[in-house]
């Protein structure tokens, strides 16, 4: 499937809520406070969890850290919603954007990261507790995590620099 046929680019922008949004004034600035608060939720509970995993604040047992992974899925969900508000706005501008299509690739990999912690390792750190090592594969899934996420972070701020146009 090419991305940047017209005729998915016109697919994508009559989708819901992408006409609501051109129509608005309020819409899209909501999306974007939106989006800082799901980022803020995400980013802000993924960090304890993460750098606990990976050897910082072992005062702390890990089901403690672990119980904030809800907040950073509600904070994923949000920055989907408010994501596919933009996304819907100006089809045509993010997908020809590469920032956009880097952002969008590094969430995919983040979030099958987060799929492969919940499988293999979840169960076994949930036992850790004050002052114990998670185990090397934990780590790296950990740091392989605020790694993405950042990025992710860093090419969303990004996305204005790389636009190429607009539709």
């Amino acid at each position: 499937m090419n991305w940047n046929d017209p005729a998915v680019v016109e697919w994508f922008k009559q989708a819901w809520p992408g006409p609501l949004v051109r129509s608005s004034g309020w819409l899209f600035p909501f999306g974007e406070a939106m989006h800082f608060i799901g980022l803020c939720l995400l980013f802000g509970s993924l960090i304890f969890v993460d750098l606990r995993l990976m050897g910082f604040f072992k005062e702390l047992p890990v089901k403690a850290t672990l119980t904030l992974v809800p907040y950073a899925v509600l904070g994923l969900l949000i920055n989907m919603a408010s994501g596919w508000l933009f996304f819907t706005s100006a089809p045509g501008s993010y997908l020809e954007n590469p920032a956009f299509i880097l952002k969008m690739f590094l969430v995919l990999l983040a979030s099958l990261n987060a799929v492969a912690f919940t499988i293999w390792e979840h169960r076994k750190v949930s036992l850790l507790g004050p002052g114990e090592t998670a185990p090397r594969s934990a780590q790296i899934l950990a740091g392989s995590s605020l790694f993405l996420w950042l990025f992710v972070l860093l090419l969303g701020r990004w996305l204005p620099i790389f636009t190429i146009g607009t539709n």
